[in-house]
């Protein structure tokens, strides 16, 4: 093993849980501010690559990951267009929460169902764009 590689994995493994908490905290506090969960399936995305590349203890196997993948990021999908309709069912529009039976303020609706969304929204894009990664690399199927 030659010192860079040492470096790549000692910044690896210290890199990682930082970047999956720095991830969470833009996904949960996205509908406040700048951010959501387009930028934090990039951020999860980035520290998964970054472990692969470092050799950590995530690592990509070709033909399970990219079938899993496929499945997440389609289910991350199936979220956002599930959690839309439920505006539709309640009698409103596409992602209008105002009218959801629920027995809470209409703030605190509307504060849950876009963190779902957004939930929904990095799921979809960590997924895809980790098998875009394992493609690139030959990994993928």
């Amino acid at each position: 093993m030659t010192r860079s590689d040492i470096i790549v994995r000692t910044i690896a493994r210290l890199m990682v849980p930082f970047l999956l908490l720095f991830g969470a905290y833009i996904l949960l506090h996205g509908h406040l501010g700048a951010g959501g969960g387009f930028q934090a399936g990039i951020i999860f995305t980035s520290a998964l690559i970054l472990a692969a590349i470092g050799r950590s203890r995530i690592e990509f196997r070709s033909q399970p990951a990219g079938s899993k993948l496929w499945i997440l990021g389609v289910s991350g999908a199936v979220l956002f267009g599930v959690t839309g309709f439920l505006g539709i069912v309640s009698g409103g529009f596409y992602l209008q929460y105002s009218l959801l039976p629920l027995p809470f303020p209409v703030e605190t609706i509307h504060a849950i169902m876009i963190t779902i969304v957004e939930i929904g929204i990095g799921i979809a894009v960590s997924g895809m764009i980790c098998l875009v990664f394992l493609t690139i690399t030959g990994r993928g199927e």
